[in-house]
């Protein structure tokens, strides 16, 4: 017959005001940057609204335009795109 060890919690726990087989509700830590997470507490992810797709493809779409003027030398197009682009991506955070 093998010997079970029980786990013994320190006797200030009775002195805290609460008995020792209680445990201790943890407090879910706040999000960085006033930001929801992306899973959910039941780890399933949560949904991109539809607002936010849009800015991310606007974003994409500025970007590659960047890279085509950029190619195609018209550098004054490629910068006012660029601005328009981190424009759009400010609208994400």
């Amino acid at each position: 017959m093998r010997e079970t060890e029980v786990a013994r919690e320190p006797t200030n726990t009775v002195a805290a005001g609460r008995l020792p087989c209680q445990a201790e509700a943890v407090a879910p830590m706040p999000p960085r940057g006033g930001r929801r997470p992306a899973v959910s507490a039941n780890g399933q992810n949560r949904r991109v609204d539809l607002a936010r797709v849009g800015w991310i493809m606007t974003v994409f779409a500025c970007l590659v335009a960047v890279l085509i003027l950029l190619l195609q030398g018209y550098y004054g197009y490629a910068l006012v795109t660029f601005a328009v682009a981190v424009s759009a991506a400010f609208n994400l955070t």
